[in-house]
């Protein structure tokens, strides 16, 4: 009797210690997603691989949605896992290594752009869309270097359109005040000026600089400001030729005062001005306007002497 007491008191002890431990262990932990075992989910890690391997000189957007659909149809059949967890676990790393794979190529992509000559609208309007939607992906943690690297793309589209939205609001400069007392306002036509001068600082920027495009029609704006300068003098000088039969001048030298004198100092200042500035301008245009005054002061002298 003594010994069956002992027997369950130690039985006893041992029950009580097995429930402590099970207690104390608490429930196993989930099992892990096993690797990758199928069929479906290597085929879709090739395909990221290639993605990953394609090249640079075309954007890739067709390729990654065909895999994220591919990815979709292979979870919608719970092709991905053997169970529901599984299924749905693969889907996200799948979905996650994508997103990766395609940012960074997709990055490389625009600096191929960016580093080339001709900055295609179409090209840079994807672009633009395209960074706007990888930066909101759930997969991006913000403030990340992939997201700064983003960012950094957005700031060079935003100067883009800054210079871009300058030229085509740029009409030139249009002064009509003909009458012999009025002068060219080249103050307020060389502020016009240096805005060009700034944009095309801005222009000579990292990356920027390479856009041939920019460059160029910010270079006919200039042309285009100069110009408006010549059209003035063109139309000035056109009204006055052969005034001098129209009014009743006492001399010759009365003309050369009151019209020739006025219209030769500001084709002179014309001249001094863009020298002395290096603005370009059309030479054989403003030998013209110079040899027609010349000319009506001859014909004036003849006329009125």
């Amino acid at each position: 009797m003594k010994v069956i007491k002992i027997s369950l008191a130690l039985a006893v002890v041992g029950l009580i210690s097995y429930l402590v431990f099970i207690s104390l262990s608490g429930s196993p932990e989930k099992e892990e997603v096993p690797p990758a075992n199928n069929t479906q989910i290597a085929e879709i890690e090739g395909k990221i691989k290639n993605l990953g391997n394609l090249s640079t000189d075309k954007f890739s957007k067709e390729t990654y949605e065909e895999i994220k659909y591919l990815i979709s149809e292979y979870h919608k059949n719970k092709l991905l896992g053997k169970d529901t967890y599984q299924n749905d676990h693969w889907r996200q790393l799948l979905l996650k290594d994508l997103y990766f794979t395609y940012t960074d190529k997709f990055i490389s992509q625009v600096y191929y752009v960016f580093n080339g000559t001709e900055w295609k609208v179409d090209n840079l309007s994807f672009i633009r869309k395209e960074t706007n939607s990888l930066r909101s992906s759930v997969f991006l943690e913000k403030n990340s270097t992939l997201d700064n690297t983003l960012v950094k793309i957005q700031q060079v589209l935003s100067k883009y359109d800054e210079i871009n939205s300058f030229i085509k609001s740029s009409r030139g400069f249009y002064y009509s005040d003909y009458t012999l007392k009025s002068r060219f306002p080249f103050s307020d036509f060389k502020s016009e000026i240096s805005k060009v001068e700034i944009y095309k600082s801005k222009q000579k920027g990292e990356y920027l600089k390479n856009c041939k495009r920019l460059q160029n029609e910010l270079d006919d704006v200039k042309k285009k400001l100069i110009n408006s300068y010549l059209i003035y003098l063109e139309n000035k000088i056109g009204q006055w030729v052969g005034k001098y039969k129209q009014n009743d001048f006492n001399s010759f030298n009365e003309y050369q005062t009151i019209i020739y004198n006025p219209l030769r100092q500001e084709l002179s200042d014309f001249e001094e001005r863009c020298k002395g500035n290096n603005f370009s301008f059309d030479s054989n245009r403003y030998s013209i306007l110079l040899s027609n005054l010349n000319k009506d002061r001859t014909e004036a002298y003849k006329f009125i002497d």
